[in-house]
């Protein structure tokens, strides 16, 4: 087996970067991807302190998985501490000093005339493609889950591009568009494929390690002959498992249920949980979305009463 390198140094960034304060938090992201990682508190202890050196390659895989990063195990095991904390803050855009004190060299200083962003922005979270879960619009399909396929790219200074596809009755449909992060949340505009008609996300960024985002889808139904408005809670798993085309066969109507997002968690590589914590506190922002309504439409004859009046008034002759 090939050395490993500055192992110690690279689980306390890795710890960091997670977010995890304590060595039961570290195992617990690693055992998310991996029920049966060797990551252990006695061999995170073990690793951390020196005390020896990890010899199963598939530490290194789950590593991988719980970081999102696309170099791969070897890269984790082989790789230099300072070549490891350029890639991690690149992949999770951590703070320079953070990193620096980690080993990499500091960042050139910005031309004078250019915008210094935050130290610390959440929008480079988005990069990569997540599974995207709503509430049906379609009155053939009320009260079910409508899962879609969605892809993010983060422009500098803040612009956003995404790809949405969903599977509409058997048929996948594509909706492209973009708009703009703030570093606190995002909002796009996308534009449908098969009739032009306009749609609007708005939605908190993911927080580190970047696995969930979540928010509010706005429109009208394409196959809906009322063609209310509505707008509906979404939220946004990150893929960490499946090619794009995978992930688009995978965008269709389901039942919202513990069952069914259990089954699309482990889908994603979330691996399985018997307890169903997660899929629980995701059934419940789809059903009650906290204090909002899961989702709001408006027919046409609810304005008829009110527009009657009005019309009347506007009318009447003066008093």
């Amino acid at each position: 087996m090939r050395q490993t390198i500055d192992i110690a140094r690279k689980l306390e960034l890795t710890s960091i970067a997670l977010g995890c304060l304590t060595r039961k938090e570290l195992c617990a992201a690693f055992e998310r991807v991996n029920p049966n990682t060797v990551m252990t508190l006695q061999n995170s202890y073990n690793w951390q302190s020196g005390r020896s050196s990890p010899r199963n390659f598939g530490l290194f895989e789950d590593w991988a998985g719980a970081l999102g990063l696309a170099e791969g195990p070897h890269f984790i095991m082989t790789s230099s501490l300072e070549e490891f904390a350029r890639v991690l803050g690149e992949r999770l855009s951590l703070p320079d000093q953070l990193l620096e004190s980690f080993g990499r060299q500091p960042a050139a200083p910005p031309a004078p005339e250019a915008e210094v962003a935050a130290a610390w922005r959440n929008g480079a979270l988005l990069r990569g493609s997540f599974m995207a879960l709503s509430l049906s619009w379609s009155p053939t399909q009320r009260g079910r889950l409508l899962c879609g396929s969605i892809a993010f790219d983060v422009q500098p200074g803040g612009g956003l591009t995404a790809d949405y596809r969903e599977n509409v009755l058997g048929r996948l449909i594509g909706f492209s568009g973009g708009g703009i992060e703030d570093g606190r949340t995002g909002q796009v505009t996308l534009k449908c494929d098969v009739n032009g008609a306009s749609f609007f996300m708005a939605f908190h960024l993911p927080t580190l390690p970047g696995n969930l985002a979540g928010g509010v889808f706005a429109g009208n139904a394409l196959y809906d002959p009322n063609s209310e408005p509505t707008a509906s809670a979404i939220l946004l798993l990150r893929n960490h498992r499946l090619p794009r085309a995978e992930l688009d066969k995978a965008a269709d109507y389901r039942d919202l249920d513990e069952a069914s997002l259990s089954e699309l968690l482990a889908m994603l590589g979330y691996g399985r949980d018997p307890g169903l914590a997660a899929e629980r506190a995701l059934c419940e922002l789809l059903s009650t979305s906290g204090d909002a309504p899961p989702m709001v439409s408006v027919a046409r004859h609810m304005l008829g009463p009110a527009a009657v009046l009005l019309d009347a008034r506007r009318t009447a002759p003066p008093e």
